[in-house]
C-alpha cells in the first residue's frame, strides 16, 4: 500500500476523478505465466503507473507486460527462449503519447519545401527557389515553416514571393499553420482582389495604404487561396505517416493523436492503408473536424465515419471543434483587446448559440469533444459550451478536451475541474522565445504575455493535465525536451532567472512524465491498455540512457533514446545499443 503522504503527492498527478474512472480501486490484476518472451532486467523502471511504483524488471509475453518486479522475481519466466536485455542501471518509462499533433503534416516536408528553423526571408526564398528548380514540370509550389517573428504585424508580403517565383502560384503555410503566405499569382488565380471581404472567421492582411491584399491570410482566408493547389494523394499521405512513425518512435512515442482529420477525406484513407496493410507501427487516435459554416447537418457524417474506424491502432472517436485563432496572427480570442489593434478581441470562430448546440448534440451522440481554445475568451466559451451540453445531457465519462490554453482566467481553471475537462499543453512552448519579446509582448502587453501557457495551476485544482507537441508545429517533437522546458519554463539555452517564463507554474518531473505517459492514455480512453508499466497492459516502453532523476531539469533534453518498444516488438533502437542473441544480455 502507498503511504499517506505518497498518495497525496499523486492525487495532486492523477485527480480523484481519473483514478475512479481508471479502475484504480478495483485491485491489482497478476497474469500467471510459465516463460516469457522478452525480459528486461537490471533497470530503473519507471512504472508511471497510479501507486507509484518503481521496479527492477519486467517480463513480456505476447505483447504484453506480464511481471513488473525485481530481478529475482522476474527469473520464474525465463526460458532458453526468452531474449533477455540487461538494462545496466538504464531509465525505462511507458512508451510515450503525443496528446494533440498532426501526424499526416510530415507529407509537407516530403512533398513541398520545408522552412523550419531557417531563420531568415533569404534562407526562405532559397528554398523555394531550389524546391523550383528541383521540380522544372511543376505547375504549383506549397510549403511550410516560415516564422511569424519575422515579419511585421501584417505577415509577409507577396513580393517577396513575386520576385522569385511569378508565373506558377505559391503558397507556404506558417509554422503554427494558421496563416498562409501567398503570390501574386495565387491571389490572381484564386480571384483574391481589393474588393473581397474577409470571409467568416478568416482574414485578408491588405496593404494599409492601398486595401489591396497584401500575401498574407489568416485562419479561413487561407482556403480561398489553397483550394486550387491540388490536394495530397492517399499514397503521398501514407509515406508521409511512414516517415512519421519513424521519427515518432525513436522520440519514445507509441501513441499519438491526430488533432483533425476531416470525414472521408485522405488522411484517413491513408491511415486506412497503412492499417489494412499491417504498416501502422504505433497507435493513433484522431479527432474528426467539425465544420461551424456546415451547422449540425454535417453531424451525420461524423457519426458513420467513427463506426468505420474500430481498428484497435486507429479510430476517429472524438470531434475537434476550433473556438478561435493563435495569437501571433491576432485571431486568438481574448476577453481584453490586443494592444497593436485597439478595441479588437480577435475571432470567436462560432456564435455562441450555435456552439452550444452542437456541443449537446455531438456529446448526446457519445464523441469526445476536443477544442482548440488560445484566448481566454475562447476557454471561457468553450467551457460554457460544456456546461451547457452537460446540463442538457446528464454528466457521464465524456473526458473533453481543451488545447493549447495560452491565456486562461483563474476562475475559468477551478471550471475544468468541475466539468472534469482535461487540459491538454504543448509545454514545448513554456519559454520566454522569440515569439513572446516579438509578438506576445507587443500584442498583449507584459502582464498579460508574463502569465501564458498554466500549468502547476491546473494541478492544484485536480484537473487532469496531458502534454503534447503539435507537431509540426513543434520539431522536433521530442517529449524530454518538452519535460525540462515544463520543469524550467525557460529556454534550454539559458539559466537566467529573468527568462523564466511565470516560475510558479513550473511543473514537477512526476507532474511531466504522467503528462506524456498516463494521463495522455487517459485523455484518449486508453488507460487500460497503456500509459503505465503494468501487468495486463500493452507492452510500449522506452529505454533511456540517463535516470531523470538523478540529473538537474536543466540536462533532461539531452537524454537519448536508446530502445522503443511498441507492443512488445522492438520498433526503434539505436545503433549504439548492441543486440545480442536469444537468453544473453543486451549491453
Amino acid at each position: 500500500m502507498m503511504n499517506f503522504n505518497k498518495a497525496v503527492r499523486f492525487l495532486r498527478i492523477i485527480p480523484l476523478a481519473a483514478l475512479i474512472a481508471s479502475g484504480f480501486f478495483t485491485g491489482c490484476r497478476r497474469e500467471v505465466v510459465s516463460a516469457a518472451d522478452i525480459i528486461l532486467r537490471n533497470g530503473f523502471i519507471n512504472t508511471a503507473d497510479l501507486r507509484n511504483v518503481r521496479a527492477d524488471a519486467l517480463a513480456i509475453k505476447d505483447g504484453k507486460f506480464v511481471y513488473v518486479g525485481t530481478n529475482d522475481g522476474v527469473k520464474s519466466y525465463e526460458s532458453k527462449a526468452t531474449r533477455i536485455i540487461d538494462l545496466d542501471g538504464r531509465m525505462v518509462l511507458p512508451g510515450f503519447i503525443d496528446s494533440h499533433s498532426h501526424p499526416t503534416g510530415m507529407v509537407k516536408q516530403l512533398f513541398a519545401v520545408s522552412l523550419y528553423g531557417l531563420g531568415s526571408i533569404q534562407a526562405y526564398q532559397k528554398a523555394v527557389v531550389d524546391f523550383a528548380k528541383a521540380h522544372p514540370s511543376a505547375k504549383a509550389i506549397r510549403g511550410s515553416g516560415w516564422s511569424n517573428p519575422l515579419f511585421p504585424k501584417t505577415g509577409p508580403d507577396r513580393k517577396m514571393l513575386d520576385v522569385i517565383i511569378k508565373d506558377i502560384p505559391v503558397a507556404l503555410s506558417s509554422e503554427d499553420g494558421h496563416s498562409t503566405w501567398v503570390n501574386s499569382k495565387t491571389l490572381e488565380l484564386a480571384g483574391i482582389t481589393r474588393k473581397t471581404p474577409n470571409p467568416p472567421g478568416g482574414v485578408i492582411e491588405r496593404d494599409p495604404m492601398t486595401g489591396e491584399p497584401n500575401g498574407t491570410l489568416r485562419e479561413k482566408a487561407a482556403g480561398l487561396a489553397t483550394k486550387i493547389f491540388p490536394a495530397y494523394s492517399v499514397e503521398e499521405l501514407a509515406k508521409g505517416l511512414e516517415a512519421y512513425q519513424e521519427m515518432a518512435l525513436s522520440l519514445g512515442i507509441t501513441t499519438a493523436h491526430e488533432s483533425s482529420v476531416g470525414a472521408g477525406g485522405s488522411d484517413i484513407q491513408a491511415y486506412k492503408l497503412l492499417e489494412k496493410e499491417g504498416r501502422l507501427r504505433m497507435r493513433f487516435r484522431a479527432s474528426l473536424h467539425v465544420d461551424p459554416g456546415e451547422g449540425l447537418e454535417q453531424i451525420g457524417s461524423l457519426v458513420a465515419e467513427r463506426e468505420k474506424n474500430k481498428g484497435p491502432l486507429f479510430q476517429t472517436n472524438a470531434a475537434k471543434i476550433f473556438i478561435d485563432g493563435v495569437v501571433e496572427g491576432g485571431t486568438a480570442y481574448l476577453k481584453e483587446p490586443y494592444l497593436h489593434k485597439p478595441g479588437y478581441r480577435g475571432e470567436f470562430l462560432w456564435k455562441a448559440d450555435a456552439l452550444d448546440k452542437m456541443c449537446a448534440e455531438l456529446d448526446r451522440l457519445g464523441f469526445q469533444l476536443h477544442f482548440h481554445a488560445i484566448g481566454d475568451a475562447a476557454v471561457a466559451e468553450t467551457l460554457d459550451a460544456l456546461a451547457y451540453a452537460a446540463g442538457t445531457n446528464g454528466k457521464r465519462d465524456a473526458r473533453p478536451i481543451i488545447t493549447h490554453l495560452q491565456l486562461v482566467s483563474p476562475q475559468d481553471i477551478l471550471r475544468f475541474r468541475q466539468l472534469s475537462v482535461v487540459a491538454v499543453t504543448q509545454p514545448y512552448w513554456f519559454m520566454k522565445d522569440d515569439y513572446y519579446y516579438l509578438i506576445q509582448v507587443p500584442y498583449l502587453g507584459q502582464e498579460r504575455a508574463d502569465r501564458e501557457y498554466p500549468m502547476e495551476s491546473f494541478y492544484k485544482e485536480g484537473v487532469v493535465v496531458a502534454s503534447s507537441s503539435d507537431y509540426p508545429v513543434t520539431i522536433p517533437c521530442n517529449p524530454l525536451q518538452a519535460i525540462q522546458i515544463g520543469m524550467t519554463r525557460s529556454r534550454p539555452d539559458t539559466k537566467d532567472p529573468k527568462e523564466v517564463l511565470w516560475p510558479e507554474e513550473k511543473a514537477t518531473l512526476d507532474q511531466m512524465i504522467a503528462g506524456f505517459t498516463w494521463n495522455g492514455a487517459y485523455a484518449n480512453f486508453l488507460e487500460r491498455v497503456t500509459g503505465s508499466i503494468e501487468v495486463g497492459k500493452s507492452a510500449d516502453l522506452v529505454v533511456l540512457d540517463g535516470n531523470l532523476f538523478d540529473i538537474p531539469a536543466s540536462e533532461i533534453g539531452k537524454i537519448e533514446v536508446r530502445l522503443t518498444f511498441f507492443e512488445g516488438r522492438e520498433a526503434y533502437r539505436d545503433k549504439s545499443f548492441v543486440l545480442a542473441p536469444a537468453n544473453g544480455s543486451q549491453r
